[in-house]
């Protein structure tokens, strides 16, 4: 055996293997989001999972996402008490966020400046003038029909970074936001994705309408929508509602080995439209969310990805707002 030669090899590797270790990060882009399609992208987990607290955990207890050596908690209500603050109250931020959100939009128009693309739109996304030549329920499926809201909306801790990349790289968000009845085309939302939901649907699509109808729950802190929303909370409850029991009827009757997976394709989305149908109930009716909050918030599962305990969350929002609102 050739020991010099062995040892020479040996050690041409492990070189191979520091350099590759070294010199890789500098060759990927983590801001560069042309090259992702949010087409192949799987669901990003809803984060309704927090972790038992401790009895002397000294962290404000609203923070619900904590880590300790406990069991892990599901709670599909998370959040709840700040998504009816953002969506009542104006948003009073830390003025290092402000600094935040406002280099984020500098750097947004500058890449826009470039030609830069995002999600590959240089292949598919049309002219604006096509977008503007539509009505908005036609705009509002134009826009919804792929993962893109979803995606966005997601991949960032202050979602105001996703509305300004759709508004600025999207012709067609950017029409949809700027119209005055923005708020007609996501009603169609709720109806066009929740009607895609049903025996014929497969896993790639119970993921995209699942994503999108989650991501809408963002909408609610967007100034533009809020602002369309006032006075016409009940309209938005019921169809709210309706998506609900879309969901509920589609867990109960959806065949497995059809879809070729054990689960729907979805857990956490269903929560967020509960939230936001909560959120709505108590604008509505106050006096009915002060009488059933307590029994909602009080909801907690012992494991993840359950689909039953989805379900029957479902039904006692459902069961807790009856009446509210007339629901055709």
């Amino acid at each position: 055996m050739n020991t010099p030669k062995i040892f020479f090899s040996i050690c041409f590797t492990l070189i191979l293997i520091l350099l590759c270790v070294v010199f890789i990060p500098f060759f990927i882009d983590k801001e560069n989001t042309n090259d992702i399609s949010p087409d192949n992208h799987s669901t990003k987990a809803d984060n309704i999972v927090e972790f038992e607290i401790k009895e002397d955990f000294n962290e404000n207890p609203r923070n619900l996402v904590t880590q300790s050596n406990s069991n892990l908690i599901v709670n599909p209500t998370i959040k709840l008490d700040d998504l009816i603050m953002s969506f009542e109250e104006e948003v009073i931020r830390e003025s290092e966020k402000e600094l935040g959100f406002a280099l984020s939009i500098k750097k947004i128009e500058n890449s826009k400046k470039r030609g830069d693309t995002l999600w590959k739109s240089e292949e598919w996304m049309k002219d604006i003038d096509y977008y503007n030549s539509l009505s908005t329920s036609e705009l509002a499926e134009e826009c919804f029909s792929k993962p893109i809201f979803a995606y966005e909306l997601g991949i960032f801790d202050d979602p105001r970074i996703g509305f300004e990349r759709l508004r600025t790289f999207h012709n067609g968000f950017q029409v949809l936001f700027q119209r005055n009845d923005m708020w007609e085309g996501i009603i169609h939302t709720y109806e066009y994705l929740s009607s895609q939901l049903n025996k014929e649907s497969d896993l790639k699509t119970n993921i995209r309408i699942s994503g999108n109808l989650y991501a809408l729950e963002k909408l609610y802190s967007f100034p533009e929508f809020k602002e369309q929303i006032k006075g016409r909370e009940k309209i938005f409850l019921a169809a709210n509602i309706k998506v609900l029991k879309q969901f509920s009827w589609y867990i109960e009757n959806y065949d497995p080995i059809k879809l070729g997976n054990d689960t729907p394709g979805f857990f956490g989305e269903p929560c967020s439209v509960a939230r936001v149908a909560l959120i709505l109930t108590k604008q509505v009716d106050p006096q009915r969310y002060n009488s059933i909050e307590s029994k909602i918030k009080d909801v907690r599962w012992s494991k993840e990805q359950n689909i039953q305990d989805v379900k029957d969350f479902i039904e006692l929002v459902l069961v807790s707002i009856e009446g509210v609102v007339l629901v055709e």
